[in-house]
């Protein structure tokens, strides 16, 4: 291995170990609010219902829509729910704060710190609780796979976690992409209401859609890799050349978003000069 490649691996275990100690804070301050943990579950557990009425109503009259049964949309609500849990937890804390990081000087802070800025901005605050809305949709999901009678193998399941995962990656670029024009406007808190209106749209199949909203929750907004593409895979019906391009995009975006902090990097200057 070169001194390029040691180097280089060192950097990302020194800021997984950061992760980690961001996590551990994250469940301590959670221990000192364990109110705010029963609220956050009992809040996530009414959306579930409310979204999995919908379903109930829609499948009331038919037994198939679009190809689509109800325990197979059922599953998709609970993919949904993890997917959101985890932005929730993870993501959301910390792009919601990207205004307030260049208005009121913090982001000084954090670009004299010995990592990179971006990861520090855009992974620092962890919402523990929101992690129980995740284990509701895994629930969820199991019921629904169950009532579907989808018996997947190891393949199938290693196609549906990778489309998570790379569904996850898109949407935090996206977001970041958005979070990011605070460099040039004065605030983006709006955007995060819509990124969450948007993100909506991963609660029912890709299929229900027109075209061209079809297209633009597939390659502009790409909510579909991270909810209608994983129970699709689960199902048998994708193959591995989706799960490629969830991989391809997925890189793709995180090199515009790293493009783009750099670029608004380069026109920031200080909130205190």
């Amino acid at each position: 291995m070169s001194t390029l490649d040691r180097t280089w691996f060192h950097k990302q275990w020194r800021h997984l170990r950061l992760w980690r100690r961001f996590f551990a804070q994250a469940v301590v301050r959670e221990t000192h609010y364990r109110a705010h943990f029963l609220t956050t579950l009992l809040v996530g557990l009414v959306q579930l219902g409310l979204g999995i009425v919908p379903t109930l109503l829609l499948f009331g009259f038919t037994d198939e829509l679009h190809g689509w049964t109800r325990a197979e949309v059922i599953a998709l609500v609970g993919v949904f729910q993890i997917v959101t849990g985890l932005i929730a937890t993870f993501v959301a804390p910390n792009l919601n704060r990207m205004t307030s990081y260049l208005t009121e000087g913090e982001l000084d802070s954090v670009l004299l710190r010995p990592v990179s800025s971006q990861f520090y901005l855009t992974l620092r605050w962890i919402n523990v609780a929101e992690l129980t809305n995740v284990a509701s949709g895994i629930v969820v999901l199991t019921i629904g796979l169950m009532q579907a009678g989808i018996g997947f193998g190891p393949a199938q399941a290693v196609q549906a976690v990778v489309l998570v995962a790379c569904g996850l990656v898109l949407l935090t670029a996206v977001w970041s992409l958005l979070a990011f024009l605070a460099f040039w406007l004065q605030s983006v808190e709006p955007i995060g209401y819509v990124f969450q209106n948007l993100v909506e749209a991963g609660r029912y199949p890709l299929v229900f859609f027109p075209l061209a909203v079809r297209t633009f929750l597939t390659f502009a907004f790409p909510v579909a890799f991270a909810t209608t593409f994983p129970v699709q895979a689960l199902s048998g019906e994708l193959g591995w050349g989706t799960v490629g391009l969830g991989v391809v995009l997925a890189l793709v975006a995180q090199g515009l978003a790293r493009l783009m902090w750099r670029r608004g990097l380069l026109t920031y200057s200080s909130a205190s000069s």
